[in-house]
Parts: structure tokens; sequence; C-alpha cells
């Protein structure tokens, strides 16, 4: 549910074309889509950039079409998986992971989790493993901290598929992870 500073940001976004409250909608939610990037592109902090500006750019030209029927972040959440979604589609391939793009993700990861800087690396790259439906179920739900409902609302996908992904990729990560141990 939106919060009602959102609502009143987002009133003077659509009402008054007010940037200022974009802004601050915008700063609110900078840096959990980046992180949702930075995961979904294998560490890939220019890509990552690049997606979460085309997000927002997104957001802002779209904003008179929030109807209020999902919580703003599930709307902005939506933006930023097909701006992904669309991005594969013109790459025709997954990005992989190395080491060269590994770095800032972990630095981030690391603040973030308060982690081994080891540990957030293999979870990272065992992350970076998953299929596409699994990883992005994961992040959601996991880092995201989104419910299976909004997961749904941003994917399209039904509540039982997603509920698989995450079943299947936390399967999958135990096994990714005991294997490194």
């Amino acid at each position: 549910m939106s919060t009602p500073e959102e609502i009143f940001l987002i009133s003077r976004v659509v009402l008054l074309n007010d940037e200022r409250a974009f802004g601050r909608l915008m700063k609110r939610y900078l840096r959990p889509v980046h992180r949702y990037f930075l995961i979904e592109t294998g560490g890939d902090e220019a890509l990552s950039d690049d997606l979460t500006q085309e997000t927002f750019i997104r957001a802002w030209k779209g904003m008179d079409s929030y109807k209020r029927l999902s919580a703003f972040g599930t709307w902005l959440y939506r933006i930023a998986y097909n701006t992904y979604q669309n991005h594969l589609r013109g790459v025709k391939h997954h990005l992989s992971l190395d080491d060269e793009h590994l770095s800032p993700t972990l630095q981030t990861l690391t603040a973030e989790a308060d982690h081994d800087a080891e540990q957030v690396a293999s979870l990272h790259r065992a992350i970076a493993q998953l299929s596409e439906r699994e990883r992005t179920c994961i992040t959601l739900f996991y880092l995201e901290e989104m419910s299976v409902k909004e997961i749904a609302a941003v994917t399209s996908m039904s509540e039982g598929s997603i509920k698989t992904a995450l079943h299947r990729g936390r399967n999958h990560l135990r096994t990714l992870l005991t294997e490194t141990i």
C-alpha cells in the first residue's frame, strides 16, 4: 500500500507535473531498483545504471497511467521488470557474470548486508546461475521484500508459478552454495 506521503507526491506529479515531487519519489526507490538491476544483470554496473535511468524516465512519462490499483512501488517494479525484459529481447542472450563486474556489486551488497565479502560473492555467483524466473522471484521476494502477490503484479506470473520458482530457486541456491563450501 502506498504511504500517505507517496500519495501526496504522486498527486503533485500527476496533477501539477511537479518534478521535485517526482525527484522525492525517485530518491526513495533509486537504490532498490538499481539493486534489482545489479542482480538481474550479473553485476553490470553501467547497464544497471542505464536500466535504472530508463525505468525512471518511463515512470515519469507514464505517471498519469498510475491508477492506484497497486502500491506505487509495485507499479514502479513492473516498469523495471518490463524494462529489463525489453533489454533482454534486444540483446537476445543473458549477460554472464565475470569478475570485472563483480566488484561494484559486492561493495553494494557488502555494505547493505554487512556480511563477509566471500560469502556475499558466493551468494551473488549462485544467484547469477539461477534461471531468469528463479533469479527474479528470489530477488524480489528476499532482497526487495515483496509478497508473492506483489511479485505476481510485477511479473504477470501466477502466484503458484512464483511459489514454484521460489521453491526451485531456494533448492538450486542450496545446492550451488553447498558445492562451494
